[in-house]
């Protein structure tokens, strides 16, 4: 490892060490049957407002507006596999649904995530 994954991962540490909150996080069954919806337990950094840009195109044309969505941060290391569209994760006893995984490169992802009842 060279000195800068080292200074990056201790950062990371540092940012769920101080932000982070406990989370459960649920694989899809139809994602990783072998985990059997089986919860796994670690410390992520939640945004329930993160400002995003969603682009809209069409007819070679784009409109770019900001929304905000719920965001939860969290490091590869910590989960132990890679996070998948459509598995569940527990943040304060509200259920939200993964519905994008953006990867950093680095070993951190940040899944904008929906509340399971908002999702129809």
């Amino acid at each position: 490892m060279t000195d800068w994954d080292s200074a990056l991962v201790n950062l990371q540490e540092a940012c769920r060490d101080t932000f982070g909150v406990p989370v459960s996080y649920i694989p899809s069954v139809a994602n990783r049957p072998d985990f059997q919806g089986q919860a796994i337990n670690i410390t992520a950094i939640f945004d329930e407002n993160r400002e995003m840009v969603d682009v809209m195109t069409g007819n070679g044309a784009g409109m770019e507006s900001m929304i905000q969505r719920p965001v939860l941060s969290l490091n590869r290391a910590d989960l132990g596999i890679d996070p998948m569209e459509g598995d569940e994760v527990i943040v304060a006893e509200i259920t939200y649904r993964v519905i994008d995984v953006h990867p950093d490169g680095a070993g951190t992802f940040d899944l904008v995530i929906n509340r399971t009842k908002d999702l129809i």
